[in-house]
């Protein structure tokens, strides 16, 4: 079974923040929010919300770069006018 978006974003800010998997307060696909899809300067971008406290807000994102899938954050949210179609 492949995992799921909310999967590997979970995953990724795991390990981004030192979390281990099976501490209970670790970061869980079930937080992991689908927000929307965007073209952000001509990159496909999902943007996901995950529980957080602190500023800045920050996003988790998977970019599609070449035809891969890359994860990462930022604290850029998206526009409105560069909603793209659903993914």
């Amino acid at each position: 079974m492949d995992e799921t978006d909310e999967e590997w974003i979970a995953d990724y800010l795991r390990l981004e923040f030192g979390e281990d998997e099976n501490d209970p307060d670790s970061v869980k696909a079930e937080d992991i929010k689908h927000f929307g899809h965007f073209i952000i300067d001509g990159v496909p971008t999902d943007y996901f919300t995950y529980p957080q406290s602190g500023a800045p807000y920050m996003w988790a994102i998977i970019e599609t770069i070449d035809g891969r899938d890359c994860a990462s954050m930022t604290s850029v949210p998206p526009s409105y006018e560069s909603r793209g179609p659903s993914s």
